[in-house]
C-alpha cells in the first residue's frame, strides 16, 4: 500500500507504478473528485473508491459525477472498508481479464447467484466476512443474554436484481455491490456491521438495539437504496430477528442460527407479499425458564 498527500504524488504513482485500486477523499492538500477525474483520463479502467466525510451533500452523485467506481461515507468501519475494496479488486481482475481478450466476446449471460457468489468470494460460511460476522454474533449473544441487552439481525435481498442487471456486464455488477455496500453502511451506527453474502443479498447486524430501534433503522435504509445512483428506484426485501432478554426472568435460548432462521423466515415473508417491506416474526418465548447458574 502507498500513501501520499497531494494529487501531484498520486499522478506520479499511478504512472510509475499503476496500484490495482485507488482510494482518496477531500481534504484541504487533495480534491479527492478532481484526482479521480484526472486518473480515469490516464487510467480509466483502475477502480477507484472516493471516501467521504458524514457531512458531506450529496455523496452518490457526486462520485459518480467524478467517475469513481464506488464511494463510502463515513464514518469508516473496518469490515466494509475491507469488503469494498474487495469488491474492487474482483473489479480490476474482470477488467484485465476483458483487456487480455484477443476476440470481442458476445454479451455474457446473466450470472446465476450462485456463480456470483463463487466469484466473489461471498458464498455464506465460506465467506471471510461472513465468518468474521458469525464469530462477532456468536460473542454478541453471550454478552447480551449475561449482561441482558438486545440484539438485532436484518437480512436484506434486492429485489428482482436478476432482471434489472441483466444487461450490466460483470464488472458493472461488481460496482453496483460496492455502490450498494456503502449506501447502506452510510446509514448505520461505527458499531452496527454490514456484510455482503451473496450478490444483492446482505445481512447486518445492530447490538444494543430492541425491535423498534431496529425497525426504524431498517426503514431507513430501505429508503436508502432507493437513492442508488446507478440503479435508481431499486428496491429491498428485508427480515428482521431480534434478541431481548427479559431484565427479570431467566435467558432465553438462543443463538446464531436460531437468529438467521428467523430472518429468513422473514424475508421470505416480505417477499411473498411484494418485496419493499421490512418483516418481522416474533419468537415464541417459553412461559417458564429456568436460571442459568453461575460458575
Amino acid at each position: 500500500m502507498i500513501v501520499v498527500s497531494t494529487a501531484a504524488e498520486a499522478l506520479r504513482e499511478v504512472r510509475t507504478s499503476p496500484p490495482e485500486v485507488l482510494l482518496t477523499s477531500l481534504s484541504d492538500s487533495l480534491d479527492g473528485e478532481t484526482l479521480c477525474r484526472e486518473v480515469k483520463q490516464e487510467a480509466p479502467e483502475l477502480p477507484v473508491l472516493l471516501l467521504y466525510m458524514p457531512e458531506e451533500e450529496n455523496p452518490e452523485e457526486r462520485a459518480t459525477a467524478a467517475g469513481a467506481d464506488a464511494c463510502l461515507v463515513g464514518p469508516l468501519k473496518r469490515t466494509t472498508l475491507v469488503t469494498c475494496v474487495g469488491l474492487m479488486l474482483q473489479l480490476a481482475d474482470t477488467r484485465a481479464a476483458t483487456r487480455s481478450t484477443q476476440a470481442p466476446a458476445p454479451a455474457p449471460a446473466p450470472e446465476s447467484d450462485d456463480a456470483a457468489a463463487r466469484r466473489f468470494g461471498l458464498e455464506g460460511p465460506s465467506s471471510p466476512d461472513f465468518d468474521f460476522l458469525k464469530r462477532l454474533l456468536l460473542m454478541e449473544v453471550k454478552r447480551s443474554r449475561r449482561y441482558r441487552y438486545p440484539i438485532a439481525l436484518l437480512l436484506m435481498e434486492l429485489d428482482h436484481l436478476s432482471e434489472r442487471t441483466a444487461q450490466l456486464g460483470s464488472s458493472q455488477r461488481t460496482t453496483l455491490l460496492a455502490e450498494m455496500l456503502g449506501l447502506l453502511s452510510g446509514g448505520v451506527r461505527d458499531i452496527d456491521v454490514i456484510v455482503p453474502t451473496t450478490e444483492g443479498r446482505f445481512v447486518a447486524f445492530f447490538p444494543h438495539t430492541p425491535r423498534v430501534g431496529a425497525m426504524v433503522v431498517a426503514e431507513r435504509m430501505r429508503q436508502r437504496v432507493r437513492t442508488l445512483a446507478r440503479l435508481p428506484n431499486m428496491t429491498v426485501s428485508m427480515g428482521l430477528s431480534v434478541f431481548e432478554p427479559s431484565p427479570v426472568r431467566g435467558q432465553t435460548q438462543v443463538s446464531f442460527g436460531n437468529l438467521m432462521k428467523d430472518a429468513n423466515e422473514a424475508l421470505r415473508k416480505a417477499q411473498a407479499e411484494g418485496g419493499d417491506r421490512v418483516s418481522f416474526i416474533e419468537r415464541e418465548v417459553p412461559s417458564e425458564e429456568e436460571e442459568p447458574s453461575e460458575d
